[in-house]
């Protein structure tokens, strides 16, 4: 009990047990008799006290062996008359809370054209009602927690909102099952899902033998078309997302088109579900990536045309997904199952309160995120969610796999059961995460950090050390350092590793190979501060060899958006928050830098074409590539292959100042060559080479 005015508190904190708190400045936190007032029945029956502790603020009461009507409700009442609601919230404190209250049957709206059953989990609940409209009407608890109630009537585009009282007065609260929701998250709506029926097209979809021929391209839905040099008809939506039809103020390719032409397998999709920070009726005035979620189970609604109509947002992010199926491009959603934006005045916290969001040992809350809250995934009913909510975004989406944000935040076991989930829908679907080791409250044992990669077979993990080996740092505080294409001759060998890709990980497909994301500054920045002396062009040019290496890699090359055009935010590193001008991509930039992109697309094909840059397992990659160097400054990188036009390709990568002469290579034919010579290898430049069979 805080120092306040409040003289007296009632929870129950286990099915049978009540504890009562007496603020010691009323009667000194005494009181002789205690009853308990049923309130359904209208009795009033004394009932002894077991026992009592103290502290400096109030006395607390225990009472043990009382029969509780969760259907009822109660106040305990003193000596003096003074009465307390006897709250259940406290419920979910109890170690068998999961096994008392856990329920796998449907939740949410269940639309019917002549009726509508809403069914919401809230086992410590004193009393939910759901306003439809104007209305509010009662509903009735059922087992484990679940209250529920049918209306009558076609509800289809109804606005809605749960009404849940713990103590005195309602919180009205969106619901964790819904659909659809007005602008804002202000208000749910029922929508009918029969009608979000656009064919998805997974026929168009080439079943991945291996998760290696992945290819993945990230991209944020508002920055992909936002930028004025090319003309969106919707920018930053769903819509133009998949628009075709655009072009580069010279005519080149942009957009939706660019990127079908690129030739990647997979698009990584930043945050598509409903965040909190963008004003939804005016989107272009405050920006955010999305890491901010108030609704999981919604699509964001300044991607939408009409944020207001519950169809719209739903339909046309169903749209996006299948308009990008139809050419072929699997999409990744990235979702961010570890914290809320606002834990206190999330649907989860008004649902059950002090339920779903982790705690550590003092009963505090957990901060790993660095968000002000963690969820607690090992909760069965916050698990059974983000399975749900996953299982929702593949089947009624249509997405093909997800990235989890902070991934060292969920359990092993939770992400474990997601990916066996999918994996039975979809054998092709591919899962990966940020595998940090967050500091959150739980084991270290139990993360899902990439030091527990063992445990975690199917599940791929960002490879920061091959980042850092070949770029360099990207913190704000490293963008000095070099890496090896940056011109760290140290890094030389372990770079040759890091492209074989067998001391991280259990397997080769579990590193997810990048040098960029959205996170922290671009290449492009990057590099004009480590490599500042250098000019332009040479700065090009390594970030062309590291491109190309990334892409030749063992394990899966992803590629942030505007990465092979030499993208730029201005030097800044953390845009979560910033503009427009600064986070939306310069399609100008593809008309500067058509070459580069070219032999970007030849690479991706190259590696398309060639098992031996897929290799899923240690033993294959030790059996069939290699790597040397030469006077620790040129790496060679060769790998063989059973099946193809060639048997044997090799790369040779010199971002030194020194030149370098090729010998032996007189039976190969050259696929790669950006200097006249086929033997001589210039400062800061490469040549790829194949030998037929």
């Amino acid at each position: 009990m805080e120092k306040s005015k409040i003289r007296m508190l009632a929870n129950l904190i286990e099915l049978n047990k009540i504890e009562v708190r007496l603020s010691k400045k009323y009667y000194g936190g005494i009181s002789p008799k205690f009853y308990l007032r049923d309130l359904n029945k209208e009795t009033l029956v004394e009932i002894p006290v077991a026992e009592t502790c103290e502290d400096d603020i109030c006395v607390k009461y225990y009472f043990k062996n009382v029969h509780i009507d969760l259907t009822h409700h109660y106040e305990m009442v003193d000596n003096y008359g003074l009465s307390a609601i006897l709250q259940y919230v406290r419920l979910s404190e109890l170690d068998d809370f999961d096994e008392l209250f856990y329920y796998d049957g449907k939740l949410g709206p269940l639309y019917q054209k002549e009726k509508t059953t809403f069914k919401v989990w809230a086992p410590t609940a004193l009393e939910v009602m759901v306003k439809v409209g104007n209305e509010a009407y009662q509903m009735e608890r059922k087992e484990k927690g679940v209250f529920e109630v049918t209306i009558q009537g076609d509800l289809d585009n109804q606005e809605y909102n749960y009404l849940i009282r713990h103590h005195k007065s309602f919180h009205e609260t969106l619901d964790l099952y819904a659909y659809a929701s007005n602008a804002n998250s202000n208000s749910n709506i029922v929508i009918d899902v029969d009608k979000i029926n656009e064919p998805l097209y997974l026929e168009n979809l080439q079943h991945m033998k291996r998760k290696t021929e992945a290819i993945i391209y990230e991209l944020s839905v508002r920055d992909f078309t936002m930028s004025k040099t090319i003309n969106a008809t919707h920018p930053g939506t769903f819509m133009s997302l998949v628009e075709s039809g655009l072009v580069t103020p010279q005519g080149n390719k942009a957009g939706f088109d660019y990127l079908v032409d690129l030739g990647v397998t997979h698009v990584q999709i930043m945050p598509m579900y409903d965040f909190a920070t963008v004003d939804e009726l005016h989107p272009t005035v405050m920006y955010n990536w999305g890491y901010d979620p108030i609704q999981y189970n919604v699509p964001e609604g300044s991607y939408a045309l009409d944020p207001q109509d519950g169809y719209s947002r739903v339909k046309e992010c169903r749209h996006m997904v299948s308009t990008l199926h139809q050419k072929g491009l699997r999409v990744v959603m990235d979702v961010v199952y570890n914290h809320m934006y606002d834990y206190y005045t999330s649907a989860f916290e008004r649902t059950v309160p002090g339920y779903y969001f982790r705690k550590n040992q003092y009963g505090e809350m957990s901060n790993g995120s660095w968000c002000g809250n963690d969820l607690e995934s090992r909760h069965q009913m916050v698990r059974r969610y983000i399975k749900d909510m996953c299982l929702r975004w593949q089947k009624l989406y249509g997405v093909d796999g997800f990235r989890f944000d902070l991934m060292g935040i969920i359990d092993i076991e939770t992400l474990n059961q997601v990916y066996d989930q999918a994996s039975k829908i979809d054998d092709s679907f591919i899962m990966y995460g940020e595998g940090w080791n967050m500091p959150t409250a739980m084991d270290d044992h139990e993360k899902g950090m990439q030091d527990n990669h063992r445990k975690m077979l199917n599940i791929g993990f960002f490879n920061d050390y091959y980042r850092e080996t070949l770029k360099g740092g990207s913190g704000d505080s490293a963008l000095k350092d070099k890496g090896y294409f940056a011109g760290n001759m140290y890094n030389c060998e372990i770079g040759g590793e890091c492209m074989k890709n067998t001391n991280r990980y259990s397997y080769v497909d579990q590193s997810i190979n990048y040098v960029e994301c959205h996170d922290n500054a671009t290449t492009f920045d990057k590099f004009a501060i480590s490599n500042g002396d250098e000019p332009l062009e040479t700065r090009k040019k390594r970030q062309l060899m590291l491109n190309v290496a990334l892409i030749l890699s063992q394990g899966i090359p992803f590629i942030h958006c505007g990465q092979e055009f030499y993208r730029s935010k201005d030097g800044l590193g953390n845009t979560y928050n910033t503009l427009d001008h600064i986070n939306a991509v310069n399609w100008s930039l593809v008309d500067e830098n058509q070459e580069d992109i070219e032999t970007l697309k030849q690479m991706i094909q190259l590696r398309k074409e060639n098992g031996g840059f897929k290799y899923e397992t240690i033993q294959e990659v030790n059996e069939y590539v290699s790597t040397n160097h030469f006077d620790y400054r040129i790496l060679r990188y060769c790998v063989k292959q059973n099946k193809g036009k060639y048997q044997e390709i090799v790369a040779y990568f010199n971002p030194s100042y020194y030149d370098f002469e090729i010998n032996d290579m007189d039976e190969y034919e050259v696929i790669y060559n950006d200097h006249e010579s086929r033997t001589y290898l210039a400062p800061i430049s490469m040549k790829i080479f194949g030998l037929k069979r």
